[in-house]
């Protein structure tokens, strides 16, 4: 019993003198490299946006960044699907890094964006692209591809379209169908 008191009061006397000396412990400094403005950093983010209560996307992350005073999301490894009002799945955006606003749900996607309706075979690639969850709107201001399910491809200077790709309209539209060459729609 004695020798588990003096145990007892040696590991505080321990915990003690650790606490009161010394620096205190700092984040990794490979964190640190990758974003000096994060406050926290979580590693496998996967975080629901609803809308009235309904599911309306399932944001995830490899890495994401919580930016100190601001209710941005600084995202790595982007994987969002988006879900209709009945829950089902609508189409599946992927992207390098973005940026999402905690309050709003609005976000921005950058580096080899790509939005996948796999119901209809459809794909949209661009560079970046901003998604507006109330408007439930995507575009892009930049160069964008969409690949139909039959091979055709549209290339346009910009898109706008609504989260689940049934109302895409490209800017300049210039068509290729499989084994042609690119006409400039009318």
């Amino acid at each position: 019993m004695v020798l588990r008191a003096l145990a007892m009061v040696g590991l505080c006397c321990c915990l003690m003198s650790c606490a009161e000396g010394g620096e205190p412990p700092l984040v990794a400094e490979e964190i640190l490299q990758l974003n000096p403005e994060a406050n926290q950093v979580v590693f496998g983010l996967e975080h629901f946006v609803a809308t009235g209560g309904i599911r309306r996307a399932l944001v995830e992350a490899d890495t994401a960044f919580f930016l100190e005073g601001r209710s941005l999301v600084e995202l790595r490894e982007l994987h969002v699907t988006f879900y209709n009002a009945n829950g089902e799945e609508t189409s599946v955006l992927t992207a390098r890094e973005g940026t999402y606003d905690w309050d709003n749900g609005d976000m921005t996607a950058k580096t080899d964006v790509v939005v996948v309706n796999r119901a209809e075979g459809r794909r949209i690639e661009t560079s970046v692209l901003y998604y507006h969850r109330d408007e439930d709107r995507i575009w892009s201001d930049e160069p964008t591809k969409m690949i139909e399910a039959d091979g055709t491809v549209i290339e346009g200077t910009a898109f706008e379209s609504d989260s689940r790709m049934e109302q895409i309209d490209l800017t300049d539209p210039r068509l290729t169908r499989p084994g042609s060459q690119p006409a400039v729609e009318r």
